[in-house]
């Protein structure tokens, strides 16, 4: 159903230039675009605002070029997580050392919240983990849907779901966090 609805908004955005379709397809899939993006920024709202709208700017541009082979929110994510990747490349390294500044854990002898604080515990993760774990546990694809969203082979995001597992569990259990059953 989700995947009719998307595809017959897209052909009146192309066909008719019918601005609300294309502003339904934008209330759809803001509050999707922006998690996913908040999640990659370490919680930067300002830098998730941003993308995500330049996001939805590329995608009305660029929707004649959708050619429906992927469902729509998959083209969507990655237009998303290629723009994530070109400003990655645009702020180089200093931008991950930064990112890691603003997401550095206090150390405290009592944690006073239990609380899972996610954006720090993604932020131990490499970029293309968190992407990764993101897309999978927040946005609920399944791998191959990662796969054709990021380009990766999905042995590679397997190892990465591993991966990302294996530290965020070391993550948890380091600062506090223990394993409920």
């Amino acid at each position: 159903m989700e995947k009719t609805e998307d595809m017959m908004w897209v052909a009146r955005c192309v066909l008719l230039d019918d601005r609300k379709a294309f502003a339904s397809l934008v209330d759809k899939y803001q509050g999707r675009v922006k998690r996913f993006f908040l999640s990659l920024t370490g919680g930067d709202e300002s830098l998730s605002d941003d993308l995500a709208q330049e996001t939805f700017i590329k995608v009305y541009y660029h929707l004649r070029s959708y050619k429906g082979l992927s469902s729509f929110s998959t083209w969507l994510f990655r237009v998303a997580y290629n723009l994530y990747y070109d400003e990655l490349r645009r702020r180089g390294d200093r931008y991950l050392e930064s990112l890691d500044e603003a997401t550095a854990i206090p150390q405290s002898p009592e944690p006073v919240d239990r609380r899972l604080d996610m954006t720090r515990a993604l932020s131990i993760l490499r970029p293309e983990e968190r992407t990764v774990v993101t897309l999978y546990f927040v946005e609920d694809m399944a791998i191959a849907r990662i796969a054709a969203v990021t380009g990766i082979p999905e042995g590679t995001i397997k190892s990465h779901l591993s991966r990302a597992k294996q530290k965020l569990g070391e993550y948890l259990k380091k600062n506090g966090y223990e394993r409920v059953e």
